[in-house]
């Protein structure tokens, strides 16, 4: 991260350590003073304007908070091959990473991204519309925004259903917020709360003539955010771009844009603004208790030092004295924190607090060490330090100037294990949240936070600095990750999915990881009905800490096995939890713990057995699906392409979006369609439309197209266009059946405008809609056969959806 952009993170953050130069200082100091406030409204991660949110954030020096319904569970994946939840835990940290660029704050729905939706009504009566209008309103009623921003328009313009979701939310919650007979009780410990205005960030996107609409019209607000921040040394739309590339698993890394940005934002509610969005309101200091804290900001501002900026500390512990005699609310309490941040960086403070390693297990004593430098010349003393574990040390240390300050400290480790909040519980289309502390909250509290206690010339402020770990990488220097609190030991199956014939045999292991300092104990296999597995007992025995060891047995399937799940079990016929980790250099490594189970289906498959090449395009689970089928796997990448002889495979898989990540596939165009043409079989997943390399369509043998077509309900009725083709007919008669229980979606990114020696296999369609017939087209060349796939094979297999695995069987077992 760059590190002018960390001066927005709040204390509660993983990489809080560094201190900011008077540039970025001052620009939180009018942060501090002004009343200014933003909700941004839309439904995804990566559906916010980042430049808008810079531009509110640090141009406008507004408090601004982006409201997300989804993490984006339902979305693709370009650089890994975390899907589903596990890709809602990756996009909710890349958006924190942006939060960190454009310095506005991010909150969260309980609704689960389910996919791609084609309207409004679809959406909300999946979700809860009642739990997630309480979540809006929630968040309106305490963060106060003088004005909501919706992303999206409230009607079919918006082009997937949750985003006018969002937008229609938006425009209720804005109503309801200000009504005090709406949820009652919140009400009355918050507040009610009457925003402004709604205004929709309106662009070209939606309309090309936008500029020429907008000018003289009373219903738009014309902005140019585009400004230079001389103390940041950038522009907003630069900061905005480079938050915009913080999404890095949707592929939205922008080129930085510099210079004039004109946006556009169009009134949808409430009182029509005529010059800015904070005319209307006009909040002062006094409205909050204290006359004279407005003059005190203004003074701080005004006699600012850039060069001893720590001789703006006095006047700062006196702004926070009259910050913490005014009545506590959401609004003050944020201040507080916001100008203790200040605090510690024109003090030059730096505070960590470190593990010996990156896990302890919970509810056994960890040891912790504190390290604190006063960069300062000013008498500095630490006075206490509380763990959010209950334990509390007072002191009489004195920080004297570029010293460094070691403390022991010691947590008795009574914590739940460390998970993202939202997955503790079972859930559908949305999140169960046990806590209404955690509601709407980006990520879990951290495992450990130490709270600092100092004082300087008889005036306190405090700190809240979550305990990390910090070591040292050859390659790259320091680095850190969150503590966790850990079970005593995981077991992790090998594969999520497991699918046998009736009778058939396999070898499956299971790997144990050990959190503890010395492991003993039994470990047991529960399974479901008409299974059996050999043995069904371990004995564990790891001596070292994080030491991990592979357990194998033999699961075979009856004559008649019921569909269920193996589960690990402790010594005492408890669940064992499984462990995942997501590490990115960008988002700080998530641990995730989930009940340790491999979810286990008869397989009613044939397959002509033989030779399978799968090039990797992103990164997905198709190739353990191949390998499950039967069929010998290589996985090659593209560059590999040139030393493979493609001559002895009886099919060759590309990867999902193989094109828009390698577009260098294109220059083996002619070595693929030769494979085609001498018998091979070649087969080509979705891709998708709006990134393909040049917007090319030359990708098999003949001419085709890549449209956004897709067919979004998972349980859409399909239509045989071509039922005694091979595809549908050998080794496995494809049915009605097979198409039973598919989950999110059927495919996207079907095929149109293809050459006629296509021919489609499929046909089906969303209701109300004309029926989409690209998701699989097949065409014959020479003695081979070239097939592309819109089917969602890369959810549907994972998944363990039967009837896709009979039908990918299929298609890949061609023979000329």
């Amino acid at each position: 991260m760059k590190q002018f952009t960390l001066l927005f993170i709040t204390l509660t953050t993983f990489f809080c350590t560094a201190n900011h130069g008077s540039g970025e200082i001052y620009t939180n100091l009018q942060k501090l003073h002004s009343l200014k406030r933003v909700l941004y409204v839309a439904a995804h991660p990566d559906d916010e304007n980042t430049r808008a949110l810079a531009w509110f954030s640090l141009g406008e020096k507004a408090e601004t908070a982006y409201f997300s319904l989804t993490r984006g569970d339902g979305g693709q994946n370009l650089i890994g091959n975390e899907l589903s939840e596990e890709l809602g835990v990756l996009r909710t940290q890349e958006l924190l990473a942006a939060r960190s660029n454009d310095g506005a704050k991010q909150y969260f729905s309980r609704a689960v991204d389910f996919g791609y939706s084609k309207s409004a009504e679809e959406s909300l009566e999946l979700w809860d519309k009642d739990a997630l209008m309480y979540d809006l309103v929630l968040v309106i009623r305490k963060f106060k925004p003088e004005v909501i921003v919706t992303r999206f328009p409230p009607d079919e313009r918006a082009g997937h259903g949750h985003h006018t979701a969002s937008a229609l939310l938006a425009i209720e919650a804005f109503e309801k917020a200000a009504d005090s007979g709406y949820e009652p009780a919140m009400a009355e410990e918050y507040g009610t709360w009457k925003a402004t205005s709604v205004y929709w960030n309106t662009s070209y996107w939606w309309d090309e003539n936008i500029k020429d609409m907008a000018e003289g019209d009373p219903n738009y607000l014309i902005t140019d955010i585009g400004g230079y921040n001389p103390q940041l040394g950038m522009s907003y739309n630069e900061i905005g771009t480079l938050a915009r590339s913080e999404h890095k698993c949707q592929g939205f890394g922008a080129v930085i844009e510099r210079g004039s940005r004109i946006e556009y934002f169009k009134h949808l509610a409430g009182a029509k603004l005529k010059e800015s969005f904070f005319e209307k309101r006009g909040d002062k200091w006094s409205n909050y208790g204290d006359k004279l804290l407005e003059g005190e900001l203004l003074d701080a501002l005004k006699n600012f030092d850039f060069v001893e900026v720590s001789n703006n500390v006095p006047r700062l512990l006196s702004i926070l004295k009259r910050l913490k005699s005014l009545p506590p609310s959401f609004v003050i309490d944020e201040k507080i924190e916001r100008c203790q941040e200040i605090i510690k960086d024109c003090l030059g403070l730096y505070v960590e607090v470190v593990g010996e390693s990156f896990s302890f297990t919970q509810n056994n004593s960890v040891q912790l060490n504190a390290h604190l430098v006063n960069r300062s010349d000013l008498k500095l003393t630490l006075s206490n330090i509380e763990l959010s574990t209950g334990e509390q040390m007072s002191f009489d240390q004195v920080l004297a100037q570029n010293e460094e300050v070691n403390l022991e400290l010691t947590s008795n480790g009574k914590v739940d294990v460390s998970n993202p909040y939202w997955l503790n519980a079972p859930f559908a289309n949305m999140f169960e949240v046990k806590d209404p502390a955690n509601f709407c909250e980006p990520e879990s509290q951290p495992s450990i936070t130490a709270k600092l206690t100092l004082k300087l010339d008889g005036n306190e402020f405090n700190l809240d600095v979550p305990a990390t770990y910090k070591w040292r990488d050859p390659s790259y220097g320091e680095r850190r990750r969150p503590l966790i609190a850990t079970p005593e030991y995981t077991a992790t199956f090998e594969q999520e999915q497991l699918l046998l014939k009736a009778g058939e045999r396999k070898e499956v292991r299971i790997k144990v990881k050990n959190f503890s300092d010395n492991l003993n104990t039994k470990m047991s296999l529960s399974v479901p009905e008409g299974w059996r597995v050999e043995p069904q007992e371990f004995s564990i025995s790891l001596k070292s800490k994080y030491a991990e060891e592979w357990y194998a047995f033999t699961i075979q399937a009856g004559d008649n096995p019921q569909s269920g799940a193996v589960v690990a079990m402790d010594a005492n016929g408890n669940s064992l939890l499984n462990y995942k980790e997501i590490a990115y250099d960008h988002i700080p490594t998530q641990a995730l713990f989930r009940k340790s189970m491999m979810e286990c289906k008869m397989l009613d498959v044939k397959i002509n057995k033989g030779r399978i090449a799968y090039i990797k395009g992103v990164d997905d689970a198709v190739p353990q699906a191949i390998e499950q089928l039967g069929f010998t796997l290589d996985v090659f990448e593209v560059k590999d392409l040139p030393t493979v002889d493609l001559s002895v495979y009886q099919s060759v898989v590309l990867g999902i979006r193989i094109y828009n990540v390698y577009p260098e596939l294109f220059n083996y165009s002619e070595r693929l369609n030769d494979y085609v043409k001498n018998g091979g079989n070649l087969v080509m997943q979705y891709n998708t439309a709006s990134r393909s390399a040049d917007n090319r369509k030359t990708y098999g043998p003949y001419p085709f197209e890549l449209s956004r077509n897709r067919v979004t309900e998972e349980d859409a009725e399909v239509t045989f266009l071509a039922p005694k083709h091979q595809i549908m007919t050998s080794p496995n008669v494809i049915t009605q059946a097979d198409f039973d229980n598919w989950v999110q979606e059927r495919g996207l990114y079907f095929a149109n405008n293809w050459d006629e020696n296509y021919a489609p296999l499929f046909s089906w369609s969303d209701k109300g809609e004309e029926p989409q017939t690209g998701a699989l087209i097949v065409a014959k060349y020479g003695k081979g056969q070239f097939v592309y796939s819109g089917i969602s094979f890369f959810r549907e297999l994972p998944n363990g959806v039967v009837g896709a695995y009979r039908l990918f069987a299929n298609i890949l077992s061609y023979t000329p």
